[in-house]
């Protein structure tokens, strides 16, 4: 379970950063911009993912994006979150730094030291046939292209500060 609602989670992380990060970074020509996370920031996190798993587990599932818009604006402004883009941008962030979690220690690690070393696994990969192998590595440099050179400790150790109320709100407990 805790894989797959992980994975989950990085693909709303994913999705959710993809359209205001992403075009923030083409726009600025470098990459993209941290999210200045603080305690505030995680508690609204928090709330919000048990909210947006209910909704995707639901039979109303929203099924594109125009549906998941007003879904999401009431969500995230229930939460106390600015708007409809800082809460993206911290669910994605935050999201990242979840798929980075050491299973075996059940804490959070950097994400770009985590994509750093599946992009040297895959390029070390020998029985992946070549073309597949290429294409994965230009799919996962395409990816730290586009985040910072590392997240910041204090990030991390906020995270893991809150580990247990991160895993409930993820439903891991």
């Amino acid at each position: 379970m805790f894989r797959s609602t992980r994975f989950l989670v990085s693909l709303m992380a994913a999705i959710l950063l993809s359209s205001t990060l992403a075009a923030t970074a083409r726009a600025q020509q470098q990459p993209a911009p941290l999210v200045d996370l603080n305690q505030t920031l995680l508690e609204r996190w928090i709330a919000v993912i048990p909210a947006l798993l209910s909704l995707s587990k639901s039979s109303t599932a929203p099924q594109n994006d125009a549906e998941a818009r007003p879904h999401m604006d009431r969500i995230c402004a229930e939460a106390g979150f600015d708007g409809y883009d800082q809460c993206a941008q911290v669910i994605g962030y935050v999201g990242m730094i979840v798929s980075a979690c050491d299973r075996r220690t059940q804490s959070f690690g950097d994400p770009v030291f985590v994509m750093r070393r599946h992009l040297a696994r895959l390029r070390a990969n020998t029985r992946m046939p070549a073309a597949k192998r290429e294409q994965a590595v230009a799919e996962v440099e395409k990816i730290l292209a586009e985040m910072p050179d590392s997240f910041p400790e204090a990030h991390i150790a906020l995270m893991n500060a809150n580990r247990a109320r991160i895993f409930a709100a993820l439903g891991l407990n």
